[in-house]
C-alpha cells in the first residue's frame, strides 16, 4: 500500500508516536535509510506517556496530522531485507536468539537488523505487532554485539480511525556513520589483537578459556566507564562492566568459530546481570567474565598482604545448577539446557576434587611448578570434600608433601566456593 493510498486530502490520520529507550550494543553495514516522514501537527490529542519496564523507558505520544499536510509526506527507501535474510541462514548457529523465533518473527527480526545495520529512519516493517516488533528487536542486539552505536529505539504507528494501516522504525544512534566506522575500525583492531595471541589450536576449549582470560587480565571493571554498556568500553578504555565484558566475549569467540550467545538474568538478591552461553564439542556452558575478574576476599591468616589470583575459573564452563546458585536466568529466549560440567575449566586442567586424591593433588603441584604458575588452586566438588581437603593440606600440614622441600607456604581459603590457592 503506498503513500497515495494512505493519505487523502479528505481524512485525518492520527499518528502514534512510541519512542523506546534501552542500552543496547552493536554494528553493521553504514548507508542511511529512508527519508523521514514530515510530520505537521495541527493538533495535539494526548500528552506524553512514560514508562519504565525492565530499565527500559517507553514514551508514547499521539499526534493528529492535518490533511493539508498529508501529501508533503516523503516516500520510504527500500532495503533488501532478502539479502540480509540470505546472510542470516547462512550462518544461523551464530544468531541464538534467531533461530529460536517463529517465522513471523524472524522476518521482522531481518527486517529491523537491516534497519539497524544501515542507520535507518521511519522504514516501514512487516507487523502491525508492537510486542512482536519489541522482541525481534531486542533479540537483534542479543545476537549482534558489533551494534555498539545504538541507544534504542522507536516506532511510529499510524492509524486511520480505529484502523492501524503500518509502523515504521527508527533506530536511535547516538553516532554517525563516520563516527561508526571508526569505530568500528578499532573494534576489528582489537579484536584482531586478541586473536593473533591465541595458540591453542582448534580445541573450542582453548579458545574459550584464552578469551575469558584475556579479557580479564586486559580489562577493569568499573561502573564510570563511557560505552560500558557495548564492547567499546573494552575495545577504548579496557574498563567495562558485565554488558562490555559478555558482548566482547561473545564477539571474538564468534570471530574464532565457537558457538556463543548472551545470557540476561539477575544476581540473587542483588542486579540485573549478563553473562555467556558457550558451546564446547557440542555441549553448552555457562561463562562468566565478569565474575571471572571479581575481586576477592582474603580469609587465609597467612599473610594479610598476598593479592588474590588474577583470575577466578570459578564461572568457567559451569553447568546450569553452577550458575544458579549465584544467577537467575530471565532470557528473552529460552536458553541451552547446560548439563554437563566436562569442560569445565576444573575438571579440564585436573584441578577438581570430588574427594581427598593424593595422587591427583601431587599432579596438580607438580604441574603448576612445570608451568612456573604463581599458585595452585584446588576446587572441591561441595564443602565437605573441601572440609576433608582442608584438614587433609592445612590442619594436618600434609601440603608440605607436595611442596618440593619447602617449609613454609602461603594459601587463601576461599570456603563458599570451596576451593584453597596455595603460593609456589
Amino acid at each position: 500500500m503506498n503513500n497515495t493510498r494512505y493519505f487523502k486530502r479528505t481524512n485525518l490520520i492520527m499518528v502514534l508516536v512510541i519512542i523506546t529507550s534501552v542500552i543496547l550494543t552493536g554494528c553493521s553495514s553504514l548507508s542511511n535509510v529512508g527519508s523521514s516522514i514530515k510530520k505537521n501537527i495541527s493538533k495535539e490529542v494526548a500528552t506524553e506517556v512514560e514508562k519504565k519496564e525492565d530499565d527500559i523507558i517507553v514514551v508514547e505520544k499521539i499526534e493528529e496530522v492535518g490533511s493539508e499536510e498529508d501529501n508533503n509526506t516523503s516516500e520510504l527507501s527500500g532495503i533488501d531485507f532478502a539479502k540480509a535474510k540470505e546472510e542470516i541462514i547462512s550462518d544461523e548457529s551464530r544468531y541464538y536468539a534467531y533461530s529460536k523465533l517463529n517465522d513471523d518473527e524472524r522476518i521482522v527480526y531481518t527486517e529491523i537488523l537491516s534497519i539497524l545495520s544501515t542507520l535507518g529512519k521511519d522504514v516501514k516493517v512487516s507487523s502491525l505487532d508492537t510486542e512482536l516488533i519489541d522482541k525481534a528487536f531486542k533479540c537483534v542486539l542479543i545476537d549482534h554485539p558489533e551494534l555498539f552505536y545504538i541507544s534504542g529505539y522507536s516506532f511510529t504507528k499510524f492509524l486511520r480511525g480505529d484502523n492501524l494501516e503500518k509502523i515504521t522504525v527508527t533506530g536511535t544512534y547516538f553516532m554517525s556513520e563516520k563516527e561508526v566506522a571508526q569505530a568500528m575500525e578499532r573494534v576489528e583492531q582489537y579484536t584482531n589483537e586478541c586473536i593473533s595471541g591465541y595458540s591453542g589450536g582448534v580445541d573450542e576449549y582453548n579458545k574459550v578459556k584464552y578469551v575469558y582470560e584475556y579479557l580479564i587480565k586486559n580489562n577493569e571493571y568499573d561502573l564510570t566507564a563511557i560505552n560500558n554498556q557495548n564492547i567499546l568500553s573494552v575495545v577504548d578504555e579496557h574498563r567495562t562492566v558485565c554488558q562490555g565484558y559478555a558482548k566482547m566475549t561473545q564477539y571474538i569467540l564468534n570471530k574464532m568459530g565457537v558457538f556463543c550467545t548472551l545470557c540476561e538474568g539477575i544476581v540473587k538478591g542483588s542486579e540485573a546481570h549478563v553473562w555467556n552461553i558457550v558451546k564446547i564439542n557440542g555441549e553448552y556452558y555457562h561463562v562468566d567474565t565478569t565474575w571471572g575478574d571479581a575481586s576477592y576476599n582474603l580469609s587465609s591468616e597467612s599473610d594479610a598482604s598476598l593479592k588474590a589470583p588474577e583470575v577466578n575459573y570459578d564461572y568457567l564452563c559451569v553447568n546450569d545448577d553452577k550458575i544458579s546458585e549465584a544467577h537467575v536466568i530471565k532470557n528473552r529466549v529460552e536458553c541451552p539446557s547446560c548439563t554437563s560440567m566436562d569442560a569445565n575449566y576444573y575438571v579440564m586442567e585436573g584441578l577438581y576434587f570430588t574427594e581427598v586424591n593424593t595422587d591427583q593433588i601431587k599432579e596438580a603441584f607438580d604441574k603448576a611448578r612445570e608451568n612456573n604458575d604463581a599458585y595452585v588452586t584446588l576446587k572441591c566438588e561441595n564443602a565437605n570434600v573441601y572440609a576433608a581437603m582442608h584438614t587433609h593440606l592445612i590442619e594436618n600440614q600434609k601440603v608440605f608433601d607436595y611442596l618440593a622441600g619447602n617449609t613454609n607456604v602461603n594459601y587463601l581459603e576461599f570456603k563458599e566456593e570451596c576451593r584453597i590457592s596455595f603460593y609456589l
